[in-house]
């Protein structure tokens, strides 16, 4: 068997070199994607058991927690805490010291204990506030257990307002909130400045009600009144040959502020359209009290004629506004009668008002009610 050899022949120039194809090299790659593969692999294992090993720390509840987070979640809802029972100790530490409480004493025996408490709860819901008695006395201004019985602070016989202590004319006023009624007609105008000027020092909030002389009547007599007085005088004019030149018609009376346009028109206001060398009128002949008057907004007047005999519309009036006592200024010369006259004593009896009687001719016909009222009676001085 003929074997034949091949043999590299030498190039030229290059004596005992075999010159021949280069040798790849596989080896260094396959190194390198094994140390990424191990690399990847690593760090897949460490993902693994930090997932695995925070899962376990979560639902075993061993993340630590911030101070603040336990308090914000309590301050979120605050529950009221029911007041402890009456029996037993609170311990300090479910219930912090109250800088505002008192010592509670020991209890006291069975005849001397005390009135039930109560909690007074404040707006929030706490119930810090010390425990006050239901029947406790409480003042007008609010002092738990009264103010005492001071000289100027008792209970007059008006109702549950403490005396004024003033003095009115010469005459104590027991009561703080006055009602004032002022015949203001022609022959009772020269008192008013002074009058006012007293009762405005005394009582500057007083309820003024402004009068065109008159007493109490019921309304259908003084309307009958007033129609015979007409036609007793229309029949005289006509017998001494004159014209008749007074009213003919007296409208119902009623109550209307004196800031009003409508006083313009009232006769005590205005004055009569004849004879006025002596009376022209409360706008014309004291203005300066006619001004007072009209800026004044708890100021009114009873219209219509002095036959109308309606003051029982004023007491009325201040009786309903919670007058404690009543002071009305006239001459007394006109009647006070009827159902009227009784409803208004009714009043004044029920309530307890103080009723002042100011006059400059003496009681006059205001005698008998004066009595059942018991009304105090004053003579004018000026």
């Amino acid at each position: 068997m003929n074997t034949t050899f091949k043999t590299k022949t030498r190039p030229t120039g290059s004596p005992g070199v075999i010159v021949g194809p280069p040798e790849k090299r596989e080896w260094k790659a396959y190194f390198r994607r094994t140390i990424v593969l191990v690399l990847a692999i690593s760090l897949a294992i460490h993902l693994l058991l930090l997932l695995a090993f925070g899962s376990v720390a979560i639902f075993k509840g061993s993340i630590p927690k911030l101070p603040f987070v336990s308090q914000e979640i309590a301050a979120e809802t605050v529950a009221e805490a029911p007041p402890p029972p009456t029996d037993e100790v609170v311990p300090v530490e479910e219930s912090p010291a109250d800088p505002f409480a008192k010592e509670v004493p020991e209890a006291a025996a069975p005849e001397e204990s005390a009135a039930a408490l109560d909690m007074l709860t404040v707006v929030g819901g706490a119930n810090w506030a010390p425990a006050i008695p239901k029947n406790a006395p409480v003042s007008e201004m609010g002092v738990v257990g009264g103010m005492g019985k001071a000289a100027g602070l008792g209970r007059g016989p008006a109702g549950p307002g403490p005396v004024s202590g003033k003095q009115l004319f010469g005459v104590s006023i027991q009561a703080r909130k006055l009602g004032v009624i002022v015949d203001v007609s022609g022959s009772m105008q020269r008192y008013t400045p002074g009058l006012f000027k007293e009762i405005f020092e005394k009582f500057p909030d007083a309820d003024v009600m402004l009068t065109n002389g008159g007493g109490m009547m019921d309304w259908d007599k003084a309307l009958k009144g007033f129609n015979e007085k007409v036609a007793a005088e229309k029949t005289r004019a006509k017998e001494t040959g004159k014209d008749y030149r007074g009213p003919t018609k007296m409208d119902r009376p009623r109550l209307a502020r004196f800031n009003t346009g409508e006083a313009e028109d009232w006769v005590p206001v205005r004055g009569p359209k004849m004879n006025r060398d002596n009376y022209r009128g409360l706008k014309e002949d004291y203005p300066e009290l006619y001004e007072q008057m009209r800026r004044r907004g708890n100021t009114w007047f009873i219209t219509s004629y002095t036959d109308a005999n309606a003051v029982y519309l004023a007491f009325e009036e201040l009786i309903q506004r919670k007058a404690e006592a009543i002071y009305w200024f006239s001459d007394f010369a006109d009647p006070i009668e009827g159902k009227e006259a009784e409803n208004v004593t009714r009043l004044i009896q029920e309530n307890k008002v103080e009723v002042i009687l100011h006059s400059t001719r003496g009681k006059g016909k205001a005698a008998e009610w004066a009595s059942q009222v018991d009304a105090k009676f004053v003579k004018a001085k000026f």
